[in-house]
């Protein structure tokens, strides 16, 4: 996806800084106060400031008309900016592809590959005026953000109503990604997704509208207030329709607050794209929701193996959402179950007390090659480990950068993965599992370069992508 930097102004001192799009707190330069001004699911508004001038119109007008060949104009009647407002929707896909178990021989039943996607798609939030920009194109050199926190900032343009809101935008975009989605799937397979770190957000885009007079009689121009291109001229006088349908609705300025431990006061770590904060002064841990802090359960894992190398390797914390699960009107889902299910899962037999409850480990912490979260999550969902916990200061913890829900949204998918290559399970009936009581749990992973090594499984990966 594309990352575009975004400048906003400290609300305690007034000096700008600037972040990445998506970040979630950044640090004042000037000041060094540390600010959280969004949470997920929440919508900010950005605007893009214009590179031209009124005094520069008259001579793009012109350039555009000297290209084809017209006569120049004679008198420029108005130049007017407008502030067209988009939607832009951003996620993760997470999807599998099923072919129905009946379909399948018994012989050749697997689990179904789960695959990525990156979706990235914007529109106009303003319809009843053509003004021939469809898209803000991909245009990394020209797309620095300004975050939008009063509407008068604005005041030099006129801004264009909000005519598609923000349910009608999201339905838009899941439905653009379905269309896209179904070719991905042959006569036969069920096509599983789920969307991770869904960003709706929105862009007020510069363009100026001229009306002049040339040999040809009265024209307009639509010009582009980023890269001064013409985007349309047409005969006649532009006038604004106006649009009284309603639908529209008014968002709200973001909320900026100091980045700072509601219990103690102390500041939290300032790292932009985590969504988790331990407070290393009063060890409480702080999810962030809706430009506030929720405190919710952690605990730190102790590691199991003996280490023998010499010097030791470092051990890092890494953390993972884990859920407590159970099949619809169930009270709990014991191992023991699993076991009668699954006779061929090896690792469930293994584990001594089969009577507690089945949990779900999914990777909170940044891995670059997502390929990797699934067989990361299985090794340790297979084996089902008794943990020991760790004492809060022997531990450096990892940020968490995956939120609870799209955990779980995850853990959909793999528990489908797993159901669908068991031919003598009846499908339809144990497609779902439902996901409670999620917690963050730090595992101990000794590091190594690139590689990271599970110390209660003994597991290793690699997390980031082999240059290619």
């Amino acid at each position: 996806m594309q990352t575009l930097k975004v400048s906003a102004t400290c609300p305690s001192c007034g000096a700008p800084f600037e972040f990445i799009e998506g970040a979630n707190v950044a640090r004042c330069l000037f000041c060094n106060l540390p600010l959280l001004f969004q949470s997920p699911n929440s919508i900010l508004s950005y605007y893009l400031q214009p590179k031209s001038n009124p005094r520069q119109i008259p001579f793009l007008v012109d350039r555009f008309r000297k290209e084809k060949g017209e006569s120049l104009s004679r008198k420029v009647d108005e130049i007017k900016l407008y502030y067209l407002p988009y939607w832009r929707f951003t996620s993760e896909v997470f999807y599998a592809v099923l072919v129905q178990s009946f379909l399948v021989p018994l012989e050749e039943a697997k689990e179904a590959e789960i695959l990525t996607k990156d979706w990235d798609i914007n529109f106009p939030a303003h319809i009843s005026n053509n003004l021939a920009l469809t898209t803000l194109g991909m245009r990394p050199e020209w797309l620095k953000l300004r975050l939008l926190t009063d509407r008068s900032l604005l005041k030099e343009g006129e801004v264009l109503n909000l005519e598609l809101n923000s349910s009608s935008a999201k339905d838009r975009a899941l439905q653009s990604l379905q269309l896209f989605m179904e070719n991905k799937k042959s006569s036969g397979e069920e096509l599983i997704l789920r969307l991770l770190g869904e960003t709706l957000s929105l862009i007020y885009f510069p363009l100026w509208v001229v009306n002049f007079v040339a040999g040809e009689g009265r024209q307009y121009q639509i010009i582009d207030g980023i890269t001064g291109r013409t985007l349309k001229q047409s005969p006649g006088h532009f006038e604004l329709k106006e649009n009284e349908s309603g639908e529209a609705q008014e968002l709200s300025p973001p909320r900026i607050i100091p980045h700072r431990c509601p219990n103690c006061g102390w500041d939290l770590p300032v790292t932009p794209f985590h969504l988790v904060f331990p407070c290393d002064n009063c060890e409480r841990i702080w999810k962030i929701s809706e430009n506030n802090y929720l405190p919710i359960k952690g605990d730190i894992a102790k590691a199991k193996q003996n280490q023998t190398t010499n010097p030791p390797k470092p051990v890092g914390y890494y953390p993972f959402w884990v859920f407590e699960s159970r099949p619809e009107k169930e009270k709990t889902f014991l191992i023991e179950n699993l076991v009668e299910l699954f006779p061929s899962e090896i690792g469930w037999f293994k584990v001594e007390n089969k009577s507690r409850p089945f949990l779900f480990y999914i990777p909170a912490f940044e891995i670059n090659n997502l390929s990797k979260i699934p067989p990361l999550s299985l090794a340790l969902t297979r084996t089902q480990p008794d943990l020991e916990k760790e004492v809060w200061q022997n531990a450096k913890l990892v940020g968490t950068v995956r939120s609870e829900e799209d955990a779980q949204k995850i853990a959909e998918i793999l528990w489908v993965s797993l159901v669908s290559s068991k031919i003598n399970l009846r499908f339809e009936k144990w497609k779902d599992l439902f996901f409670e009581d999620g917690k963050i749990v730090w595992l101990p992973y000794y590091e190594e370069g690139t590689f990271l090594q599970d110390a209660v499984t003994g597991y290793t990966f690699q997390r980031i992508k082999s240059p290619t």
